[in-house]
């Protein structure tokens, strides 16, 4: 019988090391099952990061192809060839980078007593690159008391049609092939495996050990009861991952019976996010002004109180909803803010930065407009005669900004606004540009 933890981890990540600039980066996991009648149901799970695919972009999506060819054979005698097109759709551009978010298939087969030979050959079209991968495969004997433990990021409660494949009852156990866990995006590693009890034992207990195990030191040694209830029994649990530290974690689940004990075994990385500060400025309360022209009144009423963890954490929030709100990565919408934040302060500002200015809130949110018109009141206001500047936007709010320079020191004030919710306009707007002024320059 094949050692399954050698094959899912250790197996498995020499393999990838091995992959060349043509070879397709594929994570593969298996689990073994027996039905009622002692035959033996072989799962093979794939899975493919989406930055490892060459998506292209059509029909208002981007698409990416899988062509799986998969062969079975016993001793030397072929059994079938099986071809599959797998066709994988995203609407993100920036999902095509993402190295969080993947495709995951199931492959369903039924394993004689002497096993089967499986042969798998993966291509991504698109790139041309290729994944090749053969394995023996033994069935599990019917005496079995326990299945391959399965290894899932998430369970939860699904009853579309959208995942049957990892459906069991009306829960979804979404399977981890990767064997890699992120402790900043999970909080729990799903184990999943099945007891397989004589008739006889039917409302009794088993005794069932956990452990876990990393760098020879055991972090989880923990027994539980499980209640029989039926011959075939799903068997299920979760392990914290807050508070183990990043590394290799090796573990076991052993059945503990008078005539003996059966255990299974398995192998996960734990890993976690590195936070990265994403800021324009030193000052968090800078960048909680500069959130402010985006967010306005969404912003925490309690900014002043946060400490400067928590500042840091809500300002790397908002670059990052930014990004996903504008279908952009971080790093671009970034770079567009402080590009019109450099510009505002060079052309903008006098007495104070430009940033800072009415001017400035207006381009770092809008950018460029499309038209500006400038001209000067009459004589008839109240006040001596002021420079004025129209910017008219186009798009779906065709937005329209008056600023009048009250102090004629270029330092424009906002003092009418159309087409956008985060503005009000003066109420004296009309007085302050005299009764000679054409209200029809701010069509648009």
């Amino acid at each position: 019988m094949i050692n399954k933890k050698y094959l899912s981890l250790v197996g498995l990540l020499l393999l990838l090391a091995t992959l060349g600039a043509n070879s397709l980066p594929l994570h593969l996991d298996y689990h073994r099952y027996l039905d009622g009648e002692g035959h033996c149901a072989l799962f093979l799970d794939y899975q493919v990061v989406y930055r490892n695919l060459l998506f292209l972009a059509r029909d208002a999506g981007y698409f990416a192809e899988l062509d799986v060819e998969l062969s079975v054979s016993s001793a030397d005698s072929l059994l079938y060839n099986r071809q599959i097109k797998d066709n994988i759709v995203i609407t993100n551009r920036f999902d095509a980078l993402s190295d969080t978010k993947s495709y995951i298939n199931r492959l369903a087969f039924l394993l004689p007593p002497e096993g089967l030979n499986l042969q798998l050959k993966v291509q991504d079209p698109n790139s041309e690159r290729s994944f090749f991968w053969q394995q023996h495969f033994a069935a599990l004997p019917q005496e079995s008391k326990l299945s391959d433990i399965e290894l899932n990021s998430r369970v939860y409660a699904d009853s579309s049609s959208v995942h049957t494949k990892f459906r069991r009852g009306n829960l979804v156990y979404e399977p981890n092939p990767m064997l890699i866990y992120n402790k900043s995006r999970l909080d729990y590693a799903h184990l999943y495996m099945e007891i397989y009890a004589p008739e006889e034992d039917i409302g009794s207990q088993y005794l069932i050990n956990l452990s876990l195990e990393s760098g020879g030191e055991y972090l989880i040694d923990e027994y539980i009861d499980e209640d029989i209830v039926k011959r075939q029994q799903a068997f299920s649990l979760k392990i914290p991952l807050a508070d183990l530290p990043v590394g290799k974690y090796a573990g076991t689940l052993q059945l503990m019976l008078e005539e003996g004990s059966e255990e299974r075994e398995f192998e996960f990385v734990l890993t976690e996010d590195i936070e990265q500060r994403l800021a324009l400025f030193k000052n968090p309360d800078d960048e909680y002004s500069l959130m402010r022209y985006f967010l306005s009144s969404r912003l925490p009423a309690n900014w002043q109180n946060l400490d400067a963890v928590a500042k840091e954490r809500y300002i790397n929030a908002f670059w990052q909803n930014m990004a996903l709100s504008t279908q952009m990565s971080v790093e671009d919408i970034m770079d567009i803010v402080n590009e019109r934040v450099q510009y505002a302060n060079k052309h903008f500002g006098n007495i104070k930065a430009g940033w800072l200015t009415d001017m400035g809130r207006i381009y770092i949110r809008n950018g460029a407009p499309a038209d500006i018109e400038k001209g000067s009141t009459d004589d008839d206001t109240r006040f001596v005669r002021k420079d004025w500047e129209i910017w008219k936007y186009s798009g779906a709010s065709r937005g329209v900004y008056l600023f009048i320079d009250m102090q004629m020191n270029n330092n424009h004030r906002l003092i009418y606004v159309a087409g956008d919710e985060l503005e009000v306009s003066n109420a004296d707007w009309q007085r302050l540009m005299g009764a000679s002024f054409d209200e029809a320059l701010l069509r648009n």
